[in-house]
Formats: structure tokens, sequence, C-alpha cells
């Protein structure tokens, strides 16, 4: 019989599991969208709903500036990416880039954010994040900037699932 130990996980590595299955699930859905114009901004109720697009990029920027610069890490986000911050009108702009670029960038700052994520020490996470960011309850540390971040990406993962019930795909 063969008995393997399992290493200790860190609180560092279990936030980027978290954050990491989170984006697994965002990219289900997407890959559900894949035939829907990414670009389409739906109505419901006089509300007009985010593009898929916008969705995408926004994430881009969101998890670039929450997970790496938050916590004390280099950007690694185009400058492109800053056209999809928050309080952004939800418009795509002209000079945006092709839909594959933005699921790529995606891909290439989440790979990022985990690794800076996985990198942290459990003083570190005790630190207050860079912008001193708070929601009031005075918890400014990375590790909350982190769980924000994880919650954020679960917010807009509901926004994909329910574009995908507006195209009635058939996910669950």
């Amino acid at each position: 019989m063969i008995i393997y130990l399992a290493e200790k996980m860190t609180e560092a590595a279990a936030l980027a599991e978290t954050l990491d299955k989170t984006r697994s699930l965002t990219r289900f859905y997407l890959s559900h969208l894949k035939d829907v114009d990414p670009q389409e901004r739906l109505e419901l109720r006089g509300y007009r709903l985010n593009s898929i697009y916008w969705i995408c990029a926004h994430l881009v920027w969101a998890e670039d500036n929450l997970a790496i610069r938050m916590t004390g890490g280099e950007s690694v986000a185009p400058d492109w990416a800053s056209n999809f911050r928050i309080g952004s009108s939800g418009e795509l702009p002209n000079d945006r880039p092709a839909f594959k670029t933005v699921l790529d960038t995606m891909k290439q700052v989440h790979d990022a954010a985990i690794r800076h994520i996985r990198g942290l020490t459990s003083e570190q996470l005790d630190e207050n994040n860079t912008e001193n960011f708070h929601f009031g309850d005075g918890d400014a540390t990375k590790r909350m900037i982190i769980q924000h971040c994880i919650r954020h990406e679960g917010t807009h993962l509901g926004q994909l699932s329910l574009i995908a019930k507006i195209y009635g795909k058939k996910i669950i």
C-alpha cells in the first residue's frame, strides 16, 4: 500500500487555486458562447448588458489590477486594457483588439496572476494592498484584494451565464 502525504497548501496557493477554478468556469461558459457575436450588447427590460467582449476585456484589466498590481506585482496587461476599467461606459472603443487577442491576453494575465499569488507569503498577504483599497470594513490587505478578485470574476461569470441563458444555451 502506498500512502501519499499531501503537502500542506499555503494560503496563497489556496487563493490562487480558487481564482483558477473560478476562471475555469468562466472559460466553460465562454466555450458555450462561441457562436454568439461577442460584441453584441443585449437589452433586458430597457437595460443594456455588457457585451461578452467587454466582460472579457474588463476581466483582463481587473485581474491585472487586483491580483497582480495591487498585491505588489508588475502589471502585465497591455495598454488597451485600461479602456475597460471600472467606470468605463461599456461601449467598445474603435481601436480595440480582435476578440481572439482579448481571449489570449486573458490567459496570459491569468497565468501571471496565478504565479504571482502563489509566490506570496502569509506575511505579504497581511500587508495592505498598494492602493490601500477596502470596502468600508477597514480591511485593505492583499488577502482581501485577492478575495475581491475572486468575487469580481464570479460576478462577471454570472453575467456570462445570463447571456448564455438569453441565447437559449442549454448548459446545466
